[in-house]
C-alpha cells in the first residue's frame, strides 16, 4: 500500500481497509480510530492513523529517554519527525 496522502476520508479509509464505511464511523465513534472531525458529517483521518492500523510496521515507535532529574516538556515528548509532504 501507498500512503501518499496527508488525510483520509472515511470512504478511503474503508476502501484500503476493505471494510464498509459505515465499519470506519464505528471505528471513529467508538474510539478505535482517531479522526478529526471538521463538521457534523465530514471527517479527516491522518496519514500516521492509517498507517497505525493497516501497516503498523511503517509507523515509528515512541522513543523513550530515561532523564529522572531532567524537566520534560510534554508538548515534544512524543513527536514524531515533519513528514515528506510538508513544507516545513
Amino acid at each position: 500500500m501507498d500512503f501518499t496522502q496527508a488525510f483520509y476520508s472515511p470512504r478511503e479509509m474503508a476502501e484500503l481497509a476493505g471494510v464498509h464505511p459505515s465499519t470506519v464511523m464505528a471505528w471513529i465513534h467508538s474510539g478505535r480510530l482517531y479522526a478529526i472531525k471538521l463538521s457534523e458529517r465530514t471527517y479527516r483521518i491522518p496519514n500516521r492513523t492509517v498507517r497505525k492500523l493497516l501497516a503498523p510496521e511503517t509507523v515509528r515507535p515512541p522513543t523513550v529517554i530515561d532523564r529522572p532529574d531532567a524537566i520534560v516538556d510534554l508538548a515534544e515528548a512524543d513527536r514524531e519527525p515533519e513528514p515528506a509532504w510538508s513544507n516545513g
